[in-house]
């Protein structure tokens, strides 16, 4: 884009990528038309329909519960009271109902997940095998004593067994927590151990991008570090390494597990008897990190799936016709949103791997063999593969594959090029752009709208997305911050250990009051609306879409002999290709060899993984500190790019600007 159009956006508009060829009936267009004709108005394009659904919130989310027919026990007395701000949401009042009850709706043969990985190990679930199987690991919990707002921990790699755990987790109204299976030992316990959960669900080794994790040694750690689990349920790989689980306290194989349960139930079968719970009882945790201590867990009701309701069956047009492909493991919110999606009666396909790592047409190979229909897929996977030169070719139809979300992180314009030029000319595609916070998409497609290039197409419906200038007022043609306007459903509850909400106040309301704080750094688009979201917040890096926080890093490297502090953050060039850089305060006497660097590079990923090694590790005389003590990544950020900062009072250590001010990183 260039500097003239990111002023103006006059001029060089961006040329369209995909065009509409003729009008859809799609499930947005059907919620306009009840929409409509329930309050007797007219709207004459997206525009006037997404105004109306944000400055009508209530009664926008009031259409979405009775459009897709909710699941309850109990109906809402009210939807939302505009009265209450981002501090004391309540949604859908005095409704009773429970998450796995709706996911599980259907119960035919109709297949649900595709299961299948390197091997083409594949398992076809139908809906009423996955009600089935759901029901026995109910009632192995509900052996175990598992119940009402207890906590299930889950580490393990992209396994059918992970979903069925979560569904039962949430059918009894237990709590569920995830965690990457790419973290390292420390970084896992950082997380559970603010959780104490009864029981853990893990796996065996695993392979992705060519590398086999290996799950058995780090699992003997992570128990050791959490007292409170009563059951370690192991589910076991085909990979030869097998781990001795009899030297684990409490642990059984899955099947073990799950044996008493079958039994029972081939003896006396019954349906699942689902906890009602309020909406937004708690449901699942999630994890962000600030600078400093231990990462922060977001609390996420029941509003998480049901907005997402609107994500993939509104704007995403999907039915039970769709077939959606999933990569992500339990620990990214991508994983939940997928599940979420069974609601819809679709197919998910879990893929336990890295199939574009596996062969240049692996991947393509997949799309026709299942018939996906829609992908969300890591921007830099996209350039990956487009600069490998890994494309389908002429022995794929893609004939199921109508849309591809890129996500993870800002798409290129070059990425628009590929999907639109090389992969399926005229096919639909435009970024998908959401926060862990939000659990679903502040972005919204439409797909009898055109798509222009480097562009996000448009806000979501029901939420009031703006871009704020440094003045914290609204701008559209001008970079600012990207912040909500308006309550959503989906927004956490809750802070784990933050009773009072000072730890939420802090984070999201207090930088711009009246606003929830997404801490992206976007414009938008005056002539065509649509935006570009450039980074993510100062504290996250996200370099080739493997993202992550700094606090991983420094949570890593604590206790690191001869290091005395550290920041580490996130460089630019031109193209907006990200490299990180980790910064680091030598103690007296020790000096940053290269040995020492190599060092700290094994010993970040034997902590974490191995894409958390830096780019670059360079001594700094010392590191900036606000006045409550807080380590300063975003000035940091900001002096490294070249950009102004508004502030130094803040800095309690002013002298120590003054090395990022002027170092020299060279051009990548």
């Amino acid at each position: 884009m260039s500097r003239k159009m990111e002023q103006n956006g006059l001029d060089n508009l961006p040329k369209i990528v995909y065009q509409p060829q003729k009008y859809e009936e799609t499930q947005m267009e059907r919620l306009k038309k009840m929409v409509e004709k329930e309050f007797n108005v007219k709207f004459n394009d997206y525009w006037e329909f997404h105004e109306w659904s944000y400055k009508n919130y209530p009664e926008f989310w009031d259409c979405v519960w009775r459009f897709f027919d909710i699941v309850h026990s109990k109906p809402y007395s009210q939807v939302y009271d505009k009265k209450n701000g981002f501090e004391s949401m309540e949604w859908f009042k005095d409704a009773r109902l429970n998450y796995a009850e709706n996911m599980l709706k259907y119960r035919d043969s109709e297949i649900a997940i595709i299961a299948t990985d390197a091997e083409d190990d594949t398992v076809y679930i139908s809906y009423q095998q996955l009600y089935d199987e759901v029901g026995v690991y109910v009632k192995a919990l509900r052996n175990e004593r598992i119940k009402k707002g207890d906590n299930i921990a889950c580490y393990m790699s992209n396994k059918k067994e992970a979903v069925f755990a979560y569904l039962a987790t949430a059918a009894i109204g237990a709590v569920w927590c995830g965690c990457l299976p790419l973290l390292g030992p420390k970084a896992t316990l950082s997380r559970f151990e603010q959780v104490n959960p009864k029981i853990l669900f893990v796996a065996g080794n695993f392979t992705m991008d060519s590398r086999e994790f290996n799950m058995d040694e780090k699992i003997f750690e992570i128990v050791a570090g959490l007292p409170s689990l009563q059951k370690i349920v192991y589910c076991p790989t085909k990979l030869k390494r097998k781990a001795n689980i009899s030297e684990i306290p409490n642990c059984v194989l899955i099947s073990e597990f799950l044996q008493q349960a079958r039994k029972e139930l081939r003896n006396d079968p019954k349906d699942i008897e689902f906890e009602q719970l309020p909406f937004d009882h708690p449901l699942c945790i999630s994890f962000t990190s600030g600078t400093t201590g231990a990462p922060k867990g977001l609390v996420h009701s029941a509003g998480m799936y049901f907005a997402n309701l609107k994500d993939y069956g509104i704007q995403q047009n999907c039915t039970r016709k769709d077939v959606l492909f999933n990569q992500s493991p339990n620990g990214w919110i991508s994983w939940n949103m997928n599940v979420n999606a069974l609601h819809l009666g679709l197919t998910v396909v879990m893929y336990d791997g890295d199939p574009f790592e596996e062969s240049p047409t692996r991947f393509w190979d997949l799309v026709d063999k299942f018939g996906i229909t829609s992908l969300y897929l890591w921007s830099s996977t996209i350039d990956e593969l487009d600069t490998k030169g890994w494309g389908p070719t002429s022995k794929h139809s893609l004939k199921s594959l109508r849309q591809i979300l890129p996500n993870g992180s800002p798409a290129k314009p070059s990425a628009f090029d590929f999907l639109s030029q090389k992969v399926k000319p005229g096919m639909f595609c435009s970024p998908a752009y959401g926060t862990t916070e939000v659990f679903g998409l502040l972005s919204g497609v439409d797909h009898n709208m055109p798509v222009y290039r480097g562009e996000i197409q448009l806000p979501s419906l029901g939420m009031d997305v703006r871009i704020l200038d440094e003045k914290g007022k609204p701008t559209i043609g001008q970079r600012g911050e990207c912040v909500l306007a308006n309550p959503y459903p989906a927004l956490p509850i809750s802070l784990l250990n933050d009773e009072n909400k000072q730890k939420v106040t802090e984070m999201y309301l207090a930088q711009h009051p009246g606003y929830w704080n997404n801490g992206d750094d976007a414009w938008q688009n005056p002539v065509t609306k649509g935006f570009i979201v450039y980074g993510r917040s100062d504290e996250t890096m996200d370099p080739k879409g493997a993202r992550y926080n700094c606090s991983d890093i420094y949570f890593a490297l604590e206790g690191f002999p001869g290091l005395k502090d550290s920041v580490v953050v996130s460089q630019y060039n031109k193209d907006m290709d990200e490299r990180v850089i980790l910064f680091v305060k030598m103690r007296p006497g020790h000096t940053l060899t290269g040995e020492v660097k190599q060092k700290i590079n094994e010993t970040i990923e034997r902590h974490l993984t191995y894409e958390h090694i830096p780019d670059i590790i360079m001594e700094a005389p010392d590191i900036p500190y606000n006045l409550t003590g807080k380590k300063l990544n975003g000035l940091v950020k900001k002096l490294i790019n070249k950009k102004q900062i508004a502030n130094v009072d803040i800095v309690i250590n002013p002298s120590s600007i003054e090395f990022f001010k002027t170092v020299e990183l060279g051009e990548f």
